[in-house]
């Protein structure tokens, strides 16, 4: 979501070239997660912390790139959405009260992002999905306008073949079609990275995809959209709706391209990348000479 590219179409020849190098990454990926010495070394922690930018009466406010332009810190990231930010703290050992550490940057980083904000009479509000949030407030009008986010949009819905569909029953129901992937940024989180040694990370992995559910039922924070209430955490199924664009198919079924895993890991990391180069079609077949980044493995 995040990487740059300038390109916005794309041939028939640019996705056979993106998934012939898809192919030689992966060998790559393996041998490297083979080398004796990849990945050796003590536990870090790291995370990701999105934003959302209200004004005085907690209403999205549009500046994102003001502020990333105004304060020029390279760890706040523009997102998907003009009312949303992405602050990504530096990573520090496990055992250097890691916790405490990621605290200390957090509100160090809310600190200087709100006094920046100010100028616009806005604020950032760390929270799932913001209540005051209307239907209104989403649309191409509202995206950040940057090369990728547009191509993001084009080719979903070129894949989906029409528009996405957001159909979440709870106390109320929403049921409604957008043209475009802004309601995907409704959705904001705060994402921890743990490094561990490859040979941890299949038990590590399956570890906390099994205390995932306790986690999410003891969580939940985000039960308005739009004034509906919904799920008790709403952004589980606005996200994988939001960018869903897989056309039925009950033939040849296919799991959405957001879930959290089809089996337990029994090796390694590869395997994730590996099904994920199987199962789904490139977005983006944008290729450098230099580097490819593998496909995002969502998880927890």
């Amino acid at each position: 979501m995040g990487q740059a590219t300038e390109q916005t179409d794309f041939t028939d020849d640019d996705f056979v070239r993106f998934r012939d190098r898809l192919g030689s990454n992966l060998k790559s990926l393996e041998m490297l997660l083979h080398s004796p010495d990849f990945g050796i070394g003590p536990r870090s922690f790291g995370a990701e912390l999105e934003l959302y930018i209200v004004d005085a009466d907690g209403r999205p406010l549009a500046i994102n790139k003001e502020i990333q332009q105004a304060l020029g810190d390279k760890q706040l990231t523009l997102e998907l959405n003009r009312f949303n930010l992405e602050y990504n703290f530096t990573p520090v050992l496990v055992s250097d009260n890691c916790f405490a550490k990621t605290e200390e940057q957090a509100l160090s980083a809310l600190a200087r992002i709100n006094a920046c904000a100010a100028r616009w009479q806005g604020s950032v509000f760390p929270i799932g999905i913001l209540p005051t949030l209307r239907a209104g407030d989403l649309g191409m009008s509202v995206m950040t306008d940057e090369p990728r986010y547009h191509a993001l949009t084009d080719e979903l819905r070129r894949i989906r073949g029409g528009p996405f569909r957001i159909d979440i029953h709870g106390e109320d129901r929403i049921d409604l079609e957008m043209e475009d992937v802004t309601l995907e940024g409704a959705n904001t989180s705060f994402q921890v990275h743990l490094k561990v040694a490859p040979d941890e990370f299949a038990d590590l992995y399956n570890a906390i995809q099994l205390v995932t559910p306790l986690v999410m039922a003891i969580s939940g924070n985000s039960p308005l959209l739009f004034g509906q209430r919904l799920w008790h955490e709403t952004r589980v199924p606005l996200f994988k709706q939001s960018i869903d664009c897989r056309r039925p198919d009950p033939l040849h079924p296919r799991p959405a391209r957001v879930n959290y895993g089809n089996a337990w890991v029994r090796h390694g990391a590869h395997e994730l990348f590996a099904e994920a180069v199987r199962l789904y079609r490139p977005i983006l077949p944008a290729v450098s000479y230099t580097h490819l980044t593998l496909p995002t493995i969502y998880s927890v």
